[in-house]
């Protein structure tokens, strides 16, 4: 029998990168499955399918379907480990604090309750919401979890003992076959040929580290006078970084594309002689631009002890440690690879291979297909698990089950002992 199935995603032109990630897997997904897809909120049209797979990230444009997961219990696919910034999208930016407050001591306690006041008070800066996910009601009302990372999986398998974990890498997906060769990508572009091209893809955000990137760039300038730094993509209006490259004197050597098509995104990262995809702090995400990047042969710097650099074997990438001596070992490894092409290509070489063999996108798709399937077989076991825990939000249970499962999870337990919530019931029933 056929699985039918409801893919929840928003799809391009939304600014978001999963939406690009589900839009390439739909396709080799469809060989599986008899595929709806649910790309805005529904209302209460909802389809009727044998599961759901909520594609989830820590951005606004994943609302509908992070209100959606938490109501209808299906497979939520984490493409990074905290839904911070999601969360606060759906209850301090609408004027919501107390809500905000309420899941943040549900998740941390009393540590959660006094950085989320921070928080609120835009007082958190961009580490304090990474070092405090939000994924409690995800991971604890999902027939499954997929992590897109090794780093992400695991943390959902210890959270969530009992529920069914799959550590799903990130695809491959590249829009040509064959490739255009670095010459003729550049050709494309307009960049020019005998440069040494350092790209940094996607969308520019403050954790991509642009600002140390920039003033490597203009340090190593004088020794490689024809280096020339590439930001294929948006730029977050919030970053200065026309004022940084003047500041460091990078100049007319700094190019910033504004959005691309997938087309030319593939073509810049082709271009490149070296890739950087640095970000710190990390909210346990991975980069396709990092994955086309290792696919299409480039060496790519990622940041020390973030999944990035965990979730692949030693060798293929090349972690930056992001601390106060990070600016000097940027410059230090960047100086080595844009010295010698030989080891830039074998390099190259040593990542494309691993990443065609572990991360092409047909493989993966069927490794997704054969889990679905496998909670399919569960679901009804699964969601019966789930009743004990399920108490209307607002309600008197409701506020008691989260107050003992934060105190449980504070030690160390993995959740509410057996037989808590049955006692609740009736003493929530009693104080009608």
């Amino acid at each position: 029998m056929t699985l039918r199935l409801a893919v929840w995603s928003p799809l391009p032109p939304s600014p978001s990168g999963i939406a690009d990630y589900v839009a390439e897997s739909l396709p080799h997904l469809a060989r599986h499955a008899e595929v709806s897809v649910v790309a805005e909120d529904p209302g209460s049209a909802l389809p009727a399918v044998d599961l759901d797979l909520y594609h989830l990230g820590n951005s606004p444009a994943h609302a509908f379907v992070y209100r959606a997961a938490r109501t209808r219990p299906g497979v939520a696919v984490l493409h990074e480990w905290s839904l911070h910034h999601l969360v606060l999208s759906e209850t301090v930016e609408r004027g919501d604090v107390s809500a905000y407050l309420h899941e943040m001591r549900r998740a941390h306690g009393d540590k959660g309750t006094f950085v989320g006041r921070q928080v609120a008070r835009a007082l958190g800066g961009d580490l304090l919401p990474a070092l405090f996910p939000l994924n409690d009601r995800i991971l604890e009302g999902s027939l499954g979890i997929v992590g897109l990372t090794q780093f992400v999986a695991s943390r959902a398998a210890a959270r969530v003992p009992r529920r069914p974990v799959l550590h799903l890498p990130h695809h491959l997906a590249l829009p040509f076959d064959p490739l255009p060769s670095r010459e003729e990508a550049r050709k494309v572009l307009g960049l020019p040929d005998a440069a040494l091209v350092v790209t940094a893809p996607g969308l520019a955000t403050a954790t991509k580290r642009l600002d140390v990137a920039i003033r490597v760039a203009a340090q190593l300038r004088g020794r490689h006078p024809s280096l020339r730094l590439v930001v294929a993509g948006e730029v977050d209006p919030s970053l200065p970084v026309e004022e940084w490259a003047r500041e460091a004197g990078l100049g007319p050597a700094l190019t910033v594309t504004g959005r691309l098509g997938l087309e030319d995104f593939v073509r810049h990262i082709v271009a490149a002689d070296v890739v950087l995809a640095l970000r710190f702090p990390s909210h346990g995400e991975i980069s396709g631009g990092l994955v086309r990047a290792l696919g299409v042969g480039r060496p790519a710097l990622v940041t020390a002890g973030t999944p990035a650099a965990e979730e692949f074997p030693e060798g293929i990438v090349v972690p930056i440690d992001p601390g106060p001596r990070e600016t000097d070992e940027l410059g230090a490894v960047l100086d080595r690879l844009l010295a010698d092409r030989d080891l830039r290509e074998a390099m190259g070489r040593v990542a494309r291979e691993h990443v065609r063999t572990h991360n092409d996108i047909a493989l993966t798709t069927e490794q997704l297909a054969r889990f679905l399937q496998d909670v399919l077989g569960r679901k009804d076991a699964i969601l019966a698990s789930l009743a004990p825990h399920n108490a209307a939000e607002g309600s008197l249970l409701a506020y008691l089950l989260d107050e003992v499962r934060w105190s449980a999870l504070d030690l160390g337990l993995d959740g509410v002992p057996a037989g808590i919530e049955t006692l609740l019931a009736q003493l929530a029933a009693d104080r009608r």
